[in-house]
């Protein structure tokens, strides 16, 4: 199996995830550990894959992905975003250079803006009780299958 060959059959695996995230999202709210563990420990043979195994890289990786959990980890403490979002945003992280992470992060946010105001909708127009929950992790899951297909379209760029 060629390079190329890892890093598409890697990129296939993570969109399974995230649209299996997507729809564990919508139905339970809940992001299994599973699926996020298996798309953390996937990033490194994609780096091995697209030619980002050295040192320097990994690092890089490494510290952009903390950074990213840090900062969505003090969003839950203030109840703003679950668990599983937190841990699906850092596994993400894990797989892109920093300046597509943050184009990401951006894109979750923009998604989450709509994904918001669709869940706000449908709770008023089923005059449902109680506190609208937002299975934010749809906009995760789709700003990551974003980020996926230009690497794929613009051949791992």
């Amino acid at each position: 199996m060629t390079s190329e060959t890892l890093a598409y059959a890697l990129l296939g695996g993570l969109a399974i995830a995230l649209v299996v995230s997507v729809y564990t999202d919508v139905k339970y709210r809940l992001i299994f550990n599973k699926i996020t563990l298996s798309i953390a420990l996937a990033a490194p043979a994609y780096w091995y894959a697209t030619g980002g195994f050295t040192p320097l890289a990994i690092g890089v990786h490494l510290l952009t992905a903390t950074i990213v959990f840090i900062f969505f980890a003090i969003a839950f403490r203030f109840g703003a975003m679950g668990g599983g979002d937190v841990k699906l945003f850092g596994a993400l992280a894990l797989w892109w250079p920093w300046v597509d992470v943050i184009r990401m992060v951006l894109y979750a946010s923009i998604l989450g803006a709509v994904v918001t105001i669709a869940f706000v909708i449908i709770h008023n127009v089923k005059q449902q009780d109680g506190r609208v929950r937002v299975p934010y992790g749809v906009a995760i899951a789709f700003a990551g299958l974003w980020i996926a297909g230009e690497r794929i379209f613009n051949h791992f760029t």
